[in-house]
């Protein structure tokens, strides 16, 4: 089996030269490195691991945590991180934490044991907490979805308040007015920014998003981001608010729960009722009728993510940059 040694006695180069072309690390020129890939392609090297990590002191892992890999918007964003970490010889390894803080808090435990070089966390509920963590053991970390007060941490959100205020301007120009509201899990920023726009853009801006269950005259019912919890919470709403014209669902999720109970129940979409939803996962276009919805970029958000976190790794100097992205209208046939 080729060494490192053989790579660069092949490629007439230094060893600390064919280091700096296989970790990406430092100035090589385009001629020195294409000697290094073309020794390394005639030899078939392949770097040892173990032995990688002990010269860079990196493992050349990620560690990702996530809530649900149930829910179609997360392997959409796991598949963003995965292929730019691969682009730069990183493997990703995932970890899922179920909404619950005592699984967030397990999980770091994991990825720090991994010694990973670096790690992404998605919605997580304890951000602050498990950030400070990850710092003060000298990890990288990029948040996605959930942010943290520290400035210097590279965060990547979603505009949620002008996506459901975009939806809410497309269904009023449907001519609804009788708007019902299925909420997400009271733990989930994103959910509470779509509702929050919900509310104000129907007038109701004094009514908190948390305290929206103290108002039983809102035509609002908890769906929790689930399938299942999104066809209850319709058959609720409608049984309350039989008046209903249109259902915004607070992720596609919920909305395709809507959609399931209507078709059982032969209420005729969108012509006896309309329904949109949030995220655009694939689901969505597949359906009978195809779900309206607004379209997040989940995989381009993912690839943000990995970008991030690995010109961190490499430059713990860097600025800890902010990217939000903005909801697209995807307009199909139930709204």
């Amino acid at each position: 089996m080729a060494t490192i040694k053989d790579v660069a006695q092949r490629a007439g180069l230094g060893v600390g030269t064919v280091s700096r072309v296989l970790n990406g690390s430092g100035y090589v020129s385009d001629e020195a490195r294409q000697r290094v890939l073309d020794a390394v392609r005639d030899l078939n090297y392949v770097p040892n691991a173990q032995a990688r990590a002990l010269m860079t002191r990196r493992t050349m892992t990620l560690g990702v945590a996530l809530p649900d890999l149930t829910n179609p918007y997360f392997p959409r964003l796991v598949r963003g991180i995965e292929d730019e970490a691969q682009r730069h010889g990183y493997t990703v390894i995932l970890l899922e934490t179920d909404w619950q803080p005592a699984n967030e808090r397990r999980a770091i435990d994991i990825l720090r044991r991994q010694s990973v070089d670096g790690a992404i966390l998605v919605d997580v509920t304890l951000s602050d907490l498990l950030t400070n963590i990850l710092i003060a053991a000298n990890t990288p970390v990029v948040l996605i979805g959930r942010g943290a007060e520290r400035q210097d941490v590279p965060q990547i959100t979603v505009n949620n308040y002008k996506g459901a205020t975009e939806a809410m301007q497309w269904m009023f120009s449907k001519g609804h007015r009788r708007i019902g509201f299925l909420a997400g899990p009271e733990h989930a920023v994103s959910a509470k920014q779509r509702l929050r726009a919900y509310l104000d853009f129907m007038g109701w801006e004094a009514v908190l998003v948390d305290d929206w269950e103290k108002h039983p005259e809102l035509p609002i019912a908890q769906a929790d981001y689930s399938f299942e919890r999104g066809r209850e919470a319709t058959e609720q709403l409608l049984q309350k608010y039989p008046d209903l014209t249109c259902i915004f669902g607070v992720n596609d999720m919920a909305a395709l729960g809507a959609l399931a109970y209507l078709a059982a129940q032969s209420i005729s979409v969108p012509d006896t009722l309309a329904v949109i939803g949030f995220d655009d996962v694939l689901m969505a276009s597949l359906v009978h009728p195809p779900l309206t919805t607004m379209h997040q970029p989940v995989y381009d958000m993912g690839v943000a993510g990995a970008r991030l976190l690995i010109e961190r790794i490499k430059n713990a100097e860097c600025e800890g940059q902010r990217l939000v992205f903005d909801p697209v209208l995807v307009v199909r046939q139930s709204c």
